[in-house]
């Protein structure tokens, strides 16, 4: 499962502005610093100690929630996230799934005559990037995905929850099962995750 979270230029810093507010409110009610990583899986299911403290599992599922409440409500914000059913090889799963992420805010943005750069959670040595923009070579998009620890970027943390979130509308894991409807319900403007 690969996930997008994007708006223009002239948006963003309002995005990051109202991300920040939030996270500074976890920080206040919770105690959740406002730079601790957002990692999905960890955190929705209550593992880490975010600032030496341990929110109940009930409060991070609402926390996760008001995020994902942030992104599908702001203004200029849009989502894009797909996944594959490719079994067996982790690396063809991931390729798939990847090169049709690539493709899809590349249509996108045509339609609405504007380029992107893209950056996903990486240490930079992750050669599969740059293998799938020369393959798909985007229109819109000059540069293979630039790799930037997550800890770095309000916006792969945003995407990550977004991409846990778009993972359980599909995979219904039962132990997930209040996530199930958490991708529809609190991004009410993102279209279905797309099957590559």
């Amino acid at each position: 499962m690969y996930a997008a979270v994007s708006t223009p230029v002239s948006q963003a810093a309002a995005f990051e502005r109202d991300w920040t507010a939030l996270r500074t409110m976890w920080h206040a009610e919770h105690g959740v610093p406002v730079d601790y990583e957002l990692h999905a899986t960890l955190f929705i299911l209550g593992r880490g100690r975010p600032g030496g403290h341990n929110p109940a599992r009930i409060d991070r599922a609402r926390m996760a929630q008001s995020a994902l409440d942030l992104i599908g409500s702001h203004p200029g914000v849009s989502v894009t996230s797909v996944h594959t059913t490719v079994l067996g090889d982790w690396r063809a799963a991931k390729t798939t799934a990847y090169t049709g992420l690539l493709r899809q805010p590349d249509w996108q943005l045509a339609a609405e005559n504007e380029h992107a750069t893209l950056v996903v959670d990486g240490d930079g040595t992750e050669a599969l990037y740059g293998q799938a923009h020369t393959l798909v070579q985007p229109a819109r998009i000059a540069q293979p995905a630039q790799q930037l620890p997550a800890h770095d970027s309000l916006w792969l943390q945003a995407a990550d929850l977004v991409a846990y979130s778009a993972c359980q509308s599909v995979a219904q894991q039962e132990s997930r099962r209040f996530m199930w409807q958490w991708y529809g319900r609190h991004l009410p403007k993102a279209e279905p995750p797309r099957q590559c």
